[in-house]
C-alpha cells in the first residue's frame, strides 16, 4: 500500500467516526443510504436489521461501516449459506455481540439448494466482486460480465429456509431494515413477505436492471407491490432503497 492510499484509509476512518465522509459525486449520485441510516438512528436511537446475503460481511457492503460505527445501538441478523465465506463474516463480526451470523440461504420453498459461485481459487486472483457473484441462478455469471468460462465455477449445496420461518423462529416482530443481494433472487424474496405480519420500516435491494438481474418488468412489478404497501421507492442504478414515511423520522435541523 502505498502512502497517499494509507495516508486516505486513516482520514476516511477518522472522519467516519465524527458521522462524516467524502464521497465522489458521479452522474448516478442522488441518494446517500448512509446518512438514511444516521437519520433513522437520530430518532429512533437504535436499529434492527436483517441483511440476506452477507458474504463476508465487509466486501462491498453497504452496511457493515455503519455498525461498527454504532455497535450500542445496532442489533440484528446477517445470513451467508456458503461455508467458507461465513467463516469469515464471524470473524468480521466477532467484536460485535448484538450481530449474529447465521450460515443459511433464504428460499421460498426449497430446505437445501445449490448455489453457483466463483471458485475460491479464481475469485482470489480475479475482481474483487467475483468473490460475491453466488446465485440459485446457474447461467447468473454470464450477466456479470467478470467471469471468463463456466469453468470458473461450482456448485456448493447450501441449506435454506423461507424469511417467514426465519422471523419466526427469531420472534422477530419488528424490524427497522432489510437488506437484500442475493445476485438474482430478491425479488422472489421481496415478492413473498407477508407485510402484514413484518413491515420493515426501510428495504434495501439490488435490482441490477441494466445488466438483466432483475428484468425490468419485474422492477416494475416490485416496486408496484411495495407502494401498495406503502412504500416509497428510490432508484439508484444498480440499488433500490424502499421505506416507510414516517412523521417521527422527519428531522428539520
Amino acid at each position: 500500500m502505498n502512502i497517499l492510499k494509507y495516508v486516505k484509509n486513516i482520514v476516511k476512518k477518522l472522519l467516519y467516526l465524527f458521522k462524516l465522509r467524502i464521497s465522489r459525486i458521479g452522474p448516478y449520485t442522488v441518494f446517500n443510504f448512509d446518512s438514511f441510516l444516521y437519520r433513522h438512528l437520530a430518532v429512533h436511537n437504535k436499529l434492527t436489521f436483517v441483511q440476506i446475503g452477507a458474504n463476508d460481511g465487509v466486501m462491498n457492503d453497504p452496511i457493515y461501516k455503519f455498525n461498527m460505527a454504532n455497535k450500542s445501538r445496532v442489533s440484528g441478523y446477517v445470513l451467508e449459506p456458503l461455508p467458507d465465506i461465513y467463516q469469515r463474516l464471524v470473524i468480521n463480526y466477532e467484536n460485535s455481540p448484538d450481530i449474529i451470523p447465521v450460515n443459511l440461504a433464504i428460499h421460498n420453498s426449497e430446505k437445501e439448494m445449490v448455489l453457483h459461485r466463483v471458485k475460491p481459487e479464481y475469485a482470489e486472483k480475479s475482481h474483487s466482486f467475483a468473490g460475491g457473484i453466488a446465485s440459485f441462478n446457474s447461467e447468473h455469471w454470464v450477466k456479470t460480465t467478470l467471469i471468463p468460462n463456466e469453468d470458473c465455477m461450482e456448485g456448493v449445496k447450501v441449506k435454506c429456509i423461507t424469511f417467514q420461518d426465519f422471523i419466526e423462529t427469531r420472534n422477530l416482530c419488528e424490524l427497522d431494515l432489510l437488506i437484500i443481494d442475493t445476485e438474482g433472487y430478491d425479488y422472489d424474496i421481496l415478492m413473498a413477505i407477508d407485510f402484514s405480519l413484518i413491515k420493515p420500516r426501510m428495504i434495501r435491494f439490488e435490482h441490477g436492471v441494466r445488466n438483466n438481474i432483475m428484468p425490468s418488468d419485474k422492477f416494475m412489478a416490485l416496486c408496484q407491490s411495495l407502494n401498495k404497501n406503502g412504500y416509497q421507492v428510490i432508484t439508484e442504478s444498480y440499488d433500490a432503497t424502499a421505506y416507510i414515511i414516517d412523521a417521527d423520522d422527519l428531522i428539520f435541523e
